[in-house]
């Protein structure tokens, strides 16, 4: 439950950041939806569509009071402009960076763990441009049971 909460939590946070950077673009594209998780798998191959997915990936328990789950936020943005798709995604994977870094803890609970590392996917598939940010939150620990000390 708790791997879940970091998603739902990230992804609300992130839908919040990606509504204030559709609202200041000058050109309009398709609408970005953010998902906790995967995103739903295509059903025909004429679909286009943009988003954002934040997928826990791996998560490590430490003998200390938190762990960290690892998590991959990834990018999916449909722009058949050659030039410019690619900027888009870049610009959106910019403003998502710079919000998790202006906001590093969610909830009152995960705190993000520097450093974060970013990429884009090579070849490009056009008319969608794709990259990922990794990054880790912290997560709680349940507290042992039956140790009397």
């Amino acid at each position: 439950m708790i791997l879940q909460e970091v998603m739902e939590n990230l992804a609300d946070y992130i839908r919040e950041v990606v509504k204030g950077y559709d609202q200041q673009q000058k050109t309009k594209r398709f609408p970005i939806v953010v998902y906790a998780g995967y995103p739903p798998v295509k059903t025909s191959s004429d679909e286009t569509a943009s988003f954002v997915y934040c997928l826990v990936t791996e998560f490590h328990d430490d003998e200390d009071k938190l762990g960290t789950a690892e998590v991959e936020i990834g990018f999916s943005i449909c722009d058949e402009d050659p030039q410019e798709g690619s900027r888009a995604l870049v610009n959106l994977m910019e403003h998502v960076r710079q919000a998790l870094l202006r906001k590093r803890t969610l909830e009152n609970r995960n705190r993000l763990v520097l450093p974060m590392s970013g990429s884009l996917v090579n070849p490009q598939p056009y008319p969608q441009w794709q990259g990922r940010i990794n990054a880790a939150y912290t997560i709680a620990q349940p507290v042992e049971e039956g140790l009397d000390f």
